[in-house]
């Protein structure tokens, strides 16, 4: 996968997850050349300062937020969003998220799906591609 986008809100925030961890992750997959994309329905500029508190703003190509929204369709133009702003093939495309909004919605557009789930925590990830539990297994799918 050359573009990996990353929903912020119980993916890269999880409590089951260090934050050292989520870091030292998306670092890695940023120097083996995978383009970042950041996905959330919070405002940008909150994005943007917990970005910049984390030192993590300079990972991230593209962030996706509430304010893209122009309609009730968000969640179905995100995907066309990022490939429109990267030029990726969907082909080498993954969604990563905690829940089955995200796997349907990479799904429905054609893109490969991560579910990450914290240990004992269950939610309806069965069509997902890859289930993680731990966000470092993303570096064995990329």
């Amino acid at each position: 996968m050359n573009t990996v986008i990353l929903d912020f809100d119980g993916t890269l925030n999880k409590t089951c997850t260090a934050i050292k961890t989520v870091k030292d992750t998306l670092k890695e997959m940023y120097a083996m050349g995978v383009t970042l994309i950041l996905a959330s329905n919070r405002d940008k500029e909150a994005l943007e300062a917990m970005l910049d508190d984390l030192n993590l703003s300079n990972l991230f190509s593209v962030i996706v937020s509430s304010n893209d929204s122009e309609s009730a369709t968000q969640k179905e133009n995100l995907v066309s969003k990022v490939l429109e702003h990267t030029d990726s093939d969907p082909s080498q495309v993954l969604i990563v998220g905690e829940n089955s909004n995200n796997i349907a919605l990479g799904k429905q557009a054609g893109i490969k799906t991560c579910a990450v789930k914290c240990k004992g925590i269950n939610g309806n990830t069965a069509d997902a591609d890859y289930v993680i539990e731990d966000i470092r297994a993303l570096l064995d799918i990329v």
